[in-house]
Formats: C-alpha cells, sequence, structure tokens
C-alpha cells in the first residue's frame, strides 16, 4: 500500500490560521457612537443592532452613547469607528478634519420649537433658558439659526444648558428649569398638549439633511466594503 507523501507540512498549521483570522476579522468590534437611542435619527441604527440586520451583515456593529463632541473626536482619533450624527460632522470636515458623512438619515428636520405657555413668539425668549442636547449638536444648531432668524443674538439673549435627548429636554421644560426646547414627536406633541406652544418647525427656517452616518477618511480607503454594509 503507497501513501501519499504531504508536500508541505506547514498547510495543516496554515490553514487553522487563515480561518482563525479570517472569523476574528469577521467579529471585528464596531463602534458606532450616537448621542442617544431615542431619536428619529439614531433609530436606523438601533433597530439595525437589536434585530440583528448588522450581524446579518456579517458586522459586529455596538451602538455607544456618548456627547455629541465626543463622538467626532472619537472618529477622527480612530477610538470611534463611525458617528451617528450630522451637524458636527458637517463642521469637521469643512474646518479640514478627516472626517465624511457617507449617508444621510432623513431629508428634513423632525425637530420643533416648543416654549413654555407664557412665550407666544421667538422673541420672547430672550433672558429665558433654551434645553439643547450638547453643545454643537443639532438641535443646539438648530436653534441658534432659529434666534438669528429672529434678529436675536444666542450668545447673549438666552442661556443654553446642555441637558440630553428630547425626553430630557422635555421633562426640564415640565419642571420649568428651561422655557424652550427643540422637540421631536412624540415629546413636541405631548408638550402642545400639555399647554406648551410649538411656535415651528426648524424646516420652515431651512431645509436640511439631517442624521447619518460619518467616517474617517482612511477607514473609507481601508475597508469600502464594510462602509456599504452598514449603510
Amino acid at each position: 500500500m503507497s501513501m501519499t507523501r504531504l508536500r508541505n507540512p506547514l498547510f495543516l498549521l496554515w490553514v487553522p490560521f487563515v480561518l482563525s483570522v479570517q472569523f476574528s476579522s469577521a467579529q471585528e468590534k464596531i463602534i458606532l457612537g450616537l448621542t442617544t437611542r431615542n431619536g428619529s435619527t439614531s433609530l436606523p441604527f438601533v433597530i439595525a443592532e437589536e434585530k440583528g440586520f448588522f450581524k446579518a451583515e456579517g458586522l459586529n456593529a455596538i451602538v455607544v452613547i456618548m456627547q455629541n463632541q465626543v463622538v467626532v473626536n472619537g472618529v477622527v482619533a480612530r477610538n470611534v469607528d463611525y458617528g451617528g450624527t450630522f451637524s458636527n460632522f458637517v463642521g469637521a470636515a469643512l474646518t479640514g478634519l478627516p472626517v465624511r458623512i457617507v449617508m444621510s438619515a432623513m431629508n428634513g428636520s423632525d425637530h420643533y420649537l416648543v416654549t413654555a405657555p407664557n412665550i407666544k413668539k421667538v422673541e420672547d425668549l430672550k433672558g429665558k433658558n433654551f434645553g439643547i442636547s450638547s453643545f454643537g449638536g443639532t438641535p443646539h444648531s438648530e436653534a441658534i439659526m432659529i434666534l438669528r432668524k429672529h434678529g436675536m443674538n444666542p450668545e447673549k439673549d438666552v442661556t443654553f444648558l446642555q441637558i440630553g435627548g428630547s425626553a430630557t429636554r422635555f421633562a426640564a421644560m415640565e419642571s420649568g428649569a428651561v422655557q424652550a426646547a427643540m422637540l421631536v414627536p412624540p415629546f413636541s406633541n405631548f408638550a402642545t398638549k400639555r399647554g406648551f406652544n410649538q411656535l415651528m418647525s426648524f424646516n420652515e427656517i431651512m431645509n436640511i439633511p439631517l442624521g447619518g452616518l460619518a467616517v474617517h477618511t482612511q477607514r473609507m480607503k481601508e475597508k469600502p466594503d464594510e462602509i456599504v454594509k452598514m449603510i
């Protein structure tokens, strides 16, 4: 009986190594930074995580909640793989930082300016507290544009308080801690039912994309297929 000689004994060691590397690559943890799990622009990513859509694409993507600027700084430093916010990344890209927005979640804002019952117009906000999620975040940027559109100085005429997501901002309005906030449904609807004023939609000021997926330019070169799967 003749035996087939193994020409390359290292082959038996090489195959498990290759398979191990491939498996490890498929299971590499991907950090997706969001500012909240509850906002409408966050829902596509949260649903993808909870319903296993990321895993179906072979991605081990994990949503991590952090402050808006932390998301941007993390992507720039490559400690965070993807950012699920929008306005801060626009500013970062315009200043020359190596980040790009590769997807927009919405083609318009779902934020409404909601104010205390005694505030009937934007100009009445002078001297009042304005609740925002974080400095530089979308609600903050939108509030600044609304105030300027109505001839006010955002730096002097109101006091911005960094509070958190729409649910927290709504609670702050109910407690009287702030007299205005940019809220998304259903919190904007809850507010009007409880006597607060819904002065306007941000879309009345400007219609711009909202939410999205941002990434470091180097990752765009290194992992274009992964980016497509994330989208």
